[in-house]
């Protein structure tokens, strides 16, 4: 009832009349139909070649291709000493970055599995497109990883390949200055592609940091998810290498620097906290070999000691997120800082479109700032140094008091030094709001982030007031600053919700810390006050602790410092 009555076509050949002017023949003869009408004479060929595969062409295709996937494999197998990183060796001049960074013949088997073939992708620039600033000399081959990462030790010629193409390495750099570097503002954009394009004259730093710029970006993407370990594994090989051929001098290059500091933001949220935590003290001992605490006290005069504006602003900068990220692990630990801030003489960092357009205006010293009232906008990035060292500094007036306590059972100046840290908080905030008004706050995820510190901060001294003794408790002082506590961790878990609407990919690494604090303030409110809250007041609370667990539980997926402080909970 529902098939086809008669056949789709009529049997035969169509004319040619009717194939050239494709209508439907009706394959009549001597003449068709369509002929007849026109008046015109009807030709058939029949002796047309049928359309589609020969018989056979198929198989034959799949065995050829069965063939070749053997011949690669015996290749490779071969060749594995000399070309296990798919490199070429035509010219000295073409020499890439695994070239100057010799691997090691180690003999390292890991868990006995049996070698994995490299498969190409199946995409990558197509032939005559144009040389572009973001188109790197070309490094064939990274190496892939195990289900494990590798220590570094490994050599990454021991664990696989897989390729990197020259149109996903634009695509990653580009990423990076899109959700990367509002994060870490180190690089000056025009100049970071004016040395990349020259990839034959790259110092072994600036290999490395390339890597490491890569490496990053792949953790703000899901696109390239499938690209971190690899890249990971290859950078962390590099910066090894490169530690271990230096010599005893006391030369170092800023990009050395750079690339650890990146490495260290990716090993936090993609690996975990003990080896981020550790490859932060290389990052710190760099900063004080490189003396970049001190790099803008005076200088003699002479051309020697002239430096260009836009290098010692990218100097500054590394400075900076490598001081805030001392803070950051200081305040999650209660350990005491590596970087003093008492012996810093650097000026805090310019706004970052002035430094990306190459102006570099002068900017004031921490210290001059964290005395002054004055109220004026400051670069993301300076704002967030400011707060976080208030945050150090409520964390050291915290130890102090411990020690006062230990020693003469007498705190000394607690209250001078806690009122001190409360009005530099407020005006902060001040100038925070008037500077960077709510409406503006999801422009810059730094500026997110540093209220979140703010608030942060605050938390921070309802604990160091709760840590008092019974003795030096101050009933009113406790309950003012445990309402402000509350206050503070319910505007962090607001934030978090807000950023939740602009993608956790561009939530800045340390958040989940904010978050946290948030979270065991809320949790410690309503343990401690339950028998004073109101019904709403206890709901609201409430809320805002699930909010924050929530937050945290989503940014597990993008950084693995969520799920690091979801199990402190």
């Amino acid at each position: 009832m529902y098939g086809r009555a008669e056949p789709r076509q009529q049997p035969g050949y169509a004319c040619e009349e009717c194939r050239k002017k494709k209508l439907r023949c009706d394959r009549q003869r001597p003449q068709c139909g369509a002929c007849a009408n026109a008046q015109i004479p009807c030709e058939v060929n029949d002796r047309r070649v049928p359309r589609g595969p020969k018989k056979g062409s198929i198989g034959a295709l799949r065995s050829r291709i069965v063939a070749l996937e053997r011949r690669l494999s015996t290749s490779q197998n071969e060749d594995g000493d000399g070309h296990e990183l798919g490199l070429t060796t035509e010219s000295p001049e073409k020499e890439n970055v695994t070239a100057q960074f010799p691997l090691p013949d180690w003999d390292i088997h890991q868990h006995e599995h049996p070698p994995v073939n490299p498969i190409p992708l199946a995409w990558g620039p197509p032939e005559g497109v144009p040389h572009s600033p973001l188109l790197f000399p070309d490094v064939p081959v990274v190496p892939t990883i195990a289900a494990s990462y590798p220590s570094p030790k490994q050599s990454p010629a021991s664990i696989g390949d897989a390729f990197l193409p020259d149109l996903a390495k634009a695509d990653l750099i580009q990423l990076y200055f899109d959700r990367v570097h509002p994060i870490i503002p180190i690089l000056n954009q025009p100049k970071t592609f004016r040395w990349m394009s020259d990839g034959h004259n790259m110092s072994e730093a600036r290999q490395c940091l390339q890597y490491a710029m890569w490496t990053s970006a792949t953790a703000f993407s899901s696109q390239f998810g499938g690209f971190q370990e690899t890249m990971y594994a290859k950078t962390r090989f590099m910066l090894d290498q490169l530690d271990l051929n230096g010599n005893d001098a006391l030369v170092c290059h800023i990009e050395h620097v750079q690339a650890w500091i990146l490495i260290t933001f990716y090993e936090f949220s993609r690996t975990n906290y003990r080896r981020g935590w550790i490859s932060a003290g290389r990052v710190f001992r760099l900063v004080q070999l490189l003396r970049l605490y001190d790099l803008d006290r005076p200088k003699p005069l002479g051309p020697e000691h002239e430096e260009d504006p836009i290098s010692t602003e990218e100097k500054r900068r590394t400075f900076w997120v490598a001081y805030c990220l001392d803070r950051f692990i200081s305040v999650s630990e209660g350990a005491p800082m590596t970087l003093s801030e008492e012996v810093v003489y650097t000026r805090l960092p310019c706004l970052d479109i002035d430094f990306q357009r190459g102006l570099v205006p002068q900017e004031c010293f921490l210290a001059e700032t964290m005395s002054s009232a004055e109220i004026r906008p400051y670069a993301p990035l300076a704002e967030c140094v400011i707060l976080v060292t208030i945050c150090s500094r409520a964390l050291s007036h915290k130890q102090i008091y411990t020690i006062e306590t230990l020693y003469s059972n007498i705190p000394l100046d607690f209250s001078s030094r806690h009122d001190w840290l409360d009005g530099m908080l407020t005006r902060r905030l001040n100038n925070l709001q008037v500077n960077y008004p709510s409406m503006t706050v999801a422009e810059n995820p730094m500026i997110i982030f540093s209220y979140m510190v703010a608030h942060a901060a605050v938390i921070y001294l309802c604990r160091v007031v709760e840590s008092l003794s019974r003795n030096d408790q101050n009933q009113s002082l406790i309950w003012e600053i445990q309402e402000r506590g509350l206050w503070a961790a319910q505007e962090i878990a607001r934030l978090a919700k807000e950023h939740e609407h602009h993608g956790y990919f561009k939530a800045h690494t340390f958040m989940p810390l904010t978050i946290y604090l948030s979270a065991t303030r809320l949790a410690k409110h309503l343990e401690v006050r339950k028998d004073e809250l109101e019904t709403n007041q206890a709901r609201d609370i409430e809320n805002s602790l699930h909010v924050s667990v929530e937050a945290l539980q989503k940014l597990q997926s993008v950084n693995n410092l969520a799920n690091y402080y979801l199990q402190l909970l």
